[in-house]
């Protein structure tokens, strides 16, 4: 099946929001009159421009333009449009109307209605006519222009308003002709036109081509809808080969001069030539300017392209989505430094404003004595800083001897002193939340990159089998465990999960099974242990600052098709390795989740399982780091090969040794061996 590629569009277009870009259109599009006494696209822009800055700069462009090229009468009511409208947008700047997409179109058509009415009352039906064909074309520019100065713009909005902006500026060199009647303006206009057949159906783009020949028409003395019929003639027949770059500019320059003499008119050539030439702009516009998907026609048969949505893969959206969130947090927060803190010395400036101001000794203490008055205050500061408040003795001798309102000064001083300490706890507080939340960027993007890993294919072709032994106890006199663990398989890779949540009870169940549920969650995501780590420490970092407790997580991600596994640890006990009668001993130093400071990628511990050995994960209800020497020895020499059975061991020894006093929890992974191999469930 032959593949038809679409006309191509422009693309990459740029936004002219800077002042001076925004007043040189303004300018511009002054010189765009329709009917010689209506200006609607410099209308128009100052509308879409709205409120601030970007309205004022075009209303002082569309006023230097309107000196230049409108006559006094004409200029008067076009500025007296453009300052009601500018006016109208900034009383309604801070209203919910302001944001509705009609307002500012029905705002400009108004305004300009209220001005220009009053001078068309004694006229004629065609001057009203004429006027209304202006107000729409007012609205239209307000409402396509507001894409120029939006954050994020509609592509296809934008391109029309591009084409709207240089339709425009090419009716204001219509009057730039030669003594043969040929107008550069006219010729210049066709090649928007040959660039919005791309957007419309062929019926629509012959309303667009009559609507744009009308306004050429409308441009000079004596208008007819002669040119208006030609252009729709010459737009619908490119609109019908749109996909053929070079038969659709050649329909354009054919159609609208053959209509000419099919309806009997003049200045046939002269229409021919003024469609040539924009034809040929069209055809010379490089190629940068256009998609990759708008090159012309082959000439061989090819199978049906896939759009970029289906052809590209989701680990690489994923790795570009992730890439899109690191760039974010390389832009905006790394390299950054918080604000200086406050300096103290605003603490004796404000008590000294409202005591020492109307003391008798103001000029002898603050002038003539200045450096000694503030050394005193200096020696003091560090005391009432430590203490919280401010006493009498933290002040030299030489300066409470000599102050005759030491009493008012202090009340003042300790007033001024709780609020300096209440401004440094609130930016205190404000700086980590604001630093948690930065580094939320940088996690979302570790987590994308894992996300995307995880959708390539692992190799599974020889598992190794395992089998479980799990067990949880609450404390003595408890109904409930603090501890939770899970064991669950995601792809190629089993993981061990156990988490300890702080104290026991209710309060520590919950906090240690909303755990082990969140990372369960990214995991079988797909998202790699390390950033699924940093993210829940970050949240639960935020939590605790609401009341929320922490808890301890033990992880072993263990590859079953290489025996090979990643051990990470927020503050868990110990976790121990049996490989024949050897036991090791794995620890590590980190702080609980939500106490865990550090930014970078959790640290973990790369080890391998052999068959017939023994992973054993405990919580600290059943030893520590000082008191395991018995469960290694009970290990080391353990010579069976049921994990539930060691489960029970364990347990029933803990309960000898350190009795219920805490919850406990144990978790035993064992791999058989070639001979053994096969799993259970936990």
């Amino acid at each position: 099946m032959k593949q038809i590629p679409r006309i191509p569009k422009l693309t990459a277009l740029p936004k002219p929001t800077l002042p001076l870009g925004q007043a040189a259109l303004a300018f511009l599009l002054s010189a765009a009159r329709l009917g010689g006494a209506h200006v609607p696209f410099g209308l128009g822009m100052i509308s879409a421009a709205g409120a601030k800055l970007p309205g004022l700069f075009c209303l002082l462009g569309a006023a230097v333009g309107a000196w230049a090229f409108l006559d006094f009468q004409t200029a008067l009511r076009y500025l007296a449009s453009g300052i009601l409208i500018f006016s109208v947008n900034t009383a309604f700047y801070d209203t919910k109307i302001y944001t509705r997409p009609f307002f500012r179109s029905l705002a400009s058509v108004a305004a300009t209605a209220v001005v220009q009415f009053l001078y068309l009352l004694e006229r004629g039906a065609a001057s009203l006519v004429v006027f209304a064909l202006s107000l729409a074309v007012q609205a239209l520019a307000a409402d396509l222009f507001q894409s120029f100065f939006t954050r994020q713009p509609d592509p296809v909005r934008r391109r029309k308003g591009w084409l709207l902006l240089s339709g425009a500026l090419c009716l204001a060199l219509v009057p730039v002709q030669t003594v043969t009647g040929f107008s550069l303006g006219r010729a210049l206009l066709s090649l928007p036109l040959l660039l919005s057949v791309s957007l419309y159906t062929p019926t629509q783009s012959a309303v667009v081509g009559f609507c744009a020949g009308l306004a050429a028409e409308l441009v000079g003395a004596q208008p007819t809808a002669l040119y208006g019929v030609l252009c729709g003639c010459g737009c619908a027949a490119a609109c019908l080969l749109k996909p053929y770059r070079l038969p659709s500019a050649l329909a354009y320059c054919l159609f609208a001069p053959l209509t000419a003499v099919l309806l009997g008119a003049d200045g046939v050539l002269t229409c021919l030539w003024e469609a040539l030439g924009g034809a040929v702009l069209f055809l010379l516009l490089p190629r940068k300017l256009f998609p990759a998907d708008a090159a012309e026609p082959s000439r061989h048969p090819a199978a049906p392209r896939r759009t970029p949505e289906t052809s590209t893969p989701l680990k690489g959206q994923l790795e570009q989505s992730a890439a899109a969130f690191r760039d974010l947090y390389d832009s905006f927060f790394r390299g950054t430094s918080p604000a200086p803190p406050e300096n103290p010395s605003v603490i004796f400036d404000h008590a000294a404003a409202q005591v020492c101001r109307s003391c008798v000794l103001c000029s002898s203490c603050w002038q003539q004595n200045y450096n000694t008055t503030y050394n005193a205050f200096n020696d003091a500061c560090p005391h009432l800083l430590r203490r919280g408040q401010a006493q009498a003795q933290d002040f030299p001798l030489y300066f409470t001897s000599r102050c005759v309102h030491l009493q008012d000064f202090l009340s003042a001083v300790n007033t001024e002193l709780r609020a300096f300490l209440l401004r440094r706890q609130y930016h205190q507080r404000l700086s980590q939340t604001r630093q948690m939340a930065q580094e939320q960027y940088a996690q979302l993007g570790d987590l994308l990159s894992g996300a995307a890993a995880a959708t390539e294919a692992m190799s599974t072709s020889h598992p190794l089998g395992y089998r479980i032994g799990s067990a949880l106890r609450p404390r003595e006199g408890g109904s409930v465990c603090g501890d939770q663990l899970a064991v669950f398989e995601v792809g190629s890779t089993v993981y061990l999960l156990l988490s300890d949540g702080m104290g026991s009870g209710e309060n520590a169940h919950r906090e240690a099974a909303m755990t082990v549920r969140l990372l369960q969650q990214f995991l079988k995501a797909g998202i790699d242990p390390a950033p699924a780590l940093k993210t829940l420490n970050a949240a639960l970092a935020l939590r605790g600052e609401s009341g929320g407790g922490f808890t301890t997580i033990d992880l072993l991600a263990l590859n079953r098709s290489s025996g090979s596994g990643e051990l990470y640890k927020y503050g868990a006990a110990p976790s121990y390795l049996k490989r024949s009668g050897s036991v090791s001993r794995f620890t590590a130093s980190s702080l609980p989740a939500g106490l865990q400071t550090d930014s970078q990628t959790p640290a973990y511990t790369r080890l391998s399982l052999p068959g017939s050995s023994f992973f054993v994960m405990i919580s600290d209800g059943i030893a520590d780091e000082n008191d395991d020497e018995w469960l290694q020895n009970l290990l080391a020499g353990w010579s069976g090969n049921d994990p539930s059975a060691l489960t029970s061991l364990i347990l029933s020894e803990s309960r000898t040794r350190r009795g219920l006093q805490d919850d406990c929890a144990v978790l035993v992974l064992y791999l058989p061996g070639p001979e053994k191999g096969g799993r259970t469930q936990v």
